[in-house]
């Protein structure tokens, strides 16, 4: 079970900021299963890529005149409405002006943004799968297929479309190693982590959950999920409550005891669980970073232990994430992490020919591979990577 050291120096570094194949060269080099990692942005990514660049300035070009038409139209509107003297007073109805102009943009260029973010989500799953596929992993954008929508009449037959496939069961399933998801059904996560973290009180109250960007598989015998999930509270004053990463890892062997840590000022659930109790980590600096208790004090000093944890804060740390918590217990490790938007592979107003799009999502995969590789067993793992 290696260190893969060089994989944690690159992580530090800003994935914008790559845009050649000397860091991919790097990559590749980390580790064995990236040796590869060249040839696959050569050969298959990079033209791949350059392929669909024509239609994605195509889109956008299109998306941002539809949008200035429809602007301007509604400008030209107001404006002679308030030359006719029908509307007086212009300047104090600035708030039905421009949500007018939002209503004027939805109508007329809507559709032409929903080829915009087709065309992103379709650059995501081709970059991450081509990245998984190395480590034996699954990518799932988890997105509606949103081919062959032209105008509001075709994309209403597929609204419709997708409404008597989910109420007839027929809708599009995704496989993963805990079961089928629908990605159309907000009332199942792809993961145990959302139930398991959701039931520890490691949650804000939320009625609202959508999911996103779902990496599975299994290393050395361990199978997992990455699921990006926003939570939210229904109703008029509807707030998003969380925003991140759930990590659900299935251990070959079981855990003796149950063990929940967070960050230290966020979580004070743990105080009044019954048969929980604070424990003192081994590392000073640790401990007063960490709040952690479990039913079993040297179990869970030894699982969080000094190297294991700088594991999560690197993983915290490549994500510009925060209030990283999660719990330990029977044969299985579920983790949350507050982030932004993670797995984007670059930016769809950007040309697609860019390394820095390969290079990230190797990068964040490395370091998912490194922490589920420092909390397997040794003698388990022996042979196995």
């Amino acid at each position: 079970m290696g260190d893969h050291s060089g994989m944690s120096e690159l992580s530090g570094k800003g994935a914008g900021a790559v845009k050649g194949v000397p860091e991919l060269e790097a990559i590749a080099a980390s580790r064995p299963e990236f040796e590869h990692s060249v040839h696959i942005w050569s050969d298959v990514l990079m033209p791949e890529l350059g392929r669909r660049e024509a239609c994605r300035k195509a889109s956008i070009n299109r998306a941002v005149r539809n949008s200035v038409v429809a602007v301007l139209g509604v400008l030209v509107i107001f404006i002679a409405l308030h030359i006719a003297g029908i509307m007086d007073g212009l300047a104090f109805n600035f708030p039905i002006m421009f949500f007018t102009m939002m209503m004027a943009v939805a109508v007329f260029a809507g559709v032409a943004w929903v080829r915009v973010f087709n065309m992103k989500s379709q650059t995501k799953q081709l970059v991450l799968s081509a990245a998984c596929a190395p480590l034996g992993f699954r990518y799932d954008t988890l997105h509606p297929n949103l081919d062959g929508i032209e105008d509001f009449s075709s994309l209403g037959d597929r609204l419709s479309e997708w409404m008597k496939q989910h109420n007839s069961g027929g809708s599009p399933k995704v496989q993963t190693p805990f079961g089928e998801f629908e990605p159309l059904n907000g009332d199942r996560a792809p993961t145990p982590a959302y139930e398991i973290l959701k039931a520890a009180g490691l949650f804000r109250g939320h009625s609202k959950s959508r999911f996103e960007d779902l990496i599975t598989g299994e290393r050395a015998g361990a199978k997992f999920a990455l699921v990006e999930a926003t939570l939210a509270t229904s109703g008029k004053n509807s707030t998003t409550v969380f925003q991140g990463i759930l990590v659900h890892i299935e251990y070959p062997e079981r855990f003796l005891g149950r063990t929940l840590m967070a960050r230290s000022g966020w979580w004070k659930r743990g105080r009044n669980a019954a048969g929980l109790k604070k424990v003192d980590l081994i590392s000073k600096e640790l401990d007063r970073a960490f709040t952690v208790y479990s039913t079993d004090q040297v179990e869970a000093r030894a699982l969080l232990s000094p190297d294991r944890m700088e594991r999560l804060i690197a993983l915290e740390r490549h994500f510009s994430g925060g209030k990283l918590r999660g719990i330990f217990e029977d044969g299985h490790m579920s983790l949350v992490l507050e982030a932004g938007d993670q797995f984007e592979a670059g930016s769809i107003f950007r040309p697609l020919v860019d390394a820095s799009r390969f290079t990230s999502a190797l990068t964040e995969l490395g370091l998912v591979c490194d922490l589920i590789d420092g909390f397997l067993t040794r003698d388990w793992v022996k042979r196995r990577l």
